[in-house]
């Protein structure tokens, strides 16, 4: 009797969604501040952390990973989360919405099905299961698309490098070839000696620029590159 008063079955059902959905937070948040070997190797994310799922959603809206309809729909099954797992009086998914502001009411109202009616409570049931598959879909896309950022930023650092070594390559080789000729026609000589002398002034140039900010320390610094892309763990330690 007591079982059916407190209604386990839907309160075991949303505590699985919430075990799920906050697992997945946590690793976008992770992925998103640069911590990539392990919520054992942080305060805030091990299983003593003292961030609260509220506290995670806001914190993934701060920084721009969230719109608002995001954010929003997050809170939405925040509010679901809390009122079925901490107040014991909250049974059904009427007694829910009845705690509910209206413009949280008309937001669950787009995630049921088939034009069904909110006091449906069936319905009411699936709307929160589609409403739970939304969130997940939400947190598998802000992940992949920060995972390819990542990438692109490593890929893109290999490229800069591999062009100042082409650039350095190819002004060594045309001046060395330029000094290994044999050149006896007077304009040719005089054309090889300007070309040179090009090369001297752009090669002197370039080195000048480049001392400004040392590219080859740039990208041999891992912590350069973590201070600067916001890196806090191995910088190619992407999560599996």
């Amino acid at each position: 009797m007591i079982d059916a008063d407190l209604n386990m079955e839907i309160r075991a059902d949303i505590l699985e969604y919430s075990l799920y959905i906050e697992t997945l937070i946590n690793n976008l948040l992770l992925l998103n501040l640069g911590i990539f070997d392990g919520k054992e190797s942080t305060k805030l994310f091990s299983n003593k952390g003292k961030l609260t799922f509220q506290n995670k959603i806001d914190l993934l809206f701060d920084i721009e990973v969230l719109s608002k309809d995001q954010n929003l729909e997050f809170v939405l099954f925040m509010n679901i989360r809390n009122k079925f797992l901490h107040d014991l009086e909250c049974n059904s998914f009427q007694v829910f919405l009845s705690k509910l502001d209206s413009g949280l009411v008309t937001r669950f109202k787009t995630f049921l099905e088939n034009e069904e009616l909110i006091c449906n409570e069936n319905a009411c049931e699936i709307a929160c299961n589609n409403l739970f598959k939304k969130n997940i879909v939400t947190i598998k896309n802000k992940i992949k698309a920060q995972e390819k950022i990542l990438k692109f930023h490593q890929l893109s650092n290999n490229n800069i490098s591999l062009y100042l070594e082409f650039i350095r390559d190819l002004i060594e080789n045309i001046s060395i070839t330029i000094e290994n000729s044999e050149l006896e026609n007077l304009k040719v000589v005089n054309l090889g000696l300007k070309i040179m002398h090009v090369l001297e002034g752009d090669w002197k140039k370039f080195n000048e620029e480049r001392k400004k900010f040392d590219f080859k320390e740039f990208h041999n610094s891992d912590e350069i590159m973590k201070s600067v892309f916001r890196v806090k763990s191995r910088l190619f330690d992407l999560p599996k």
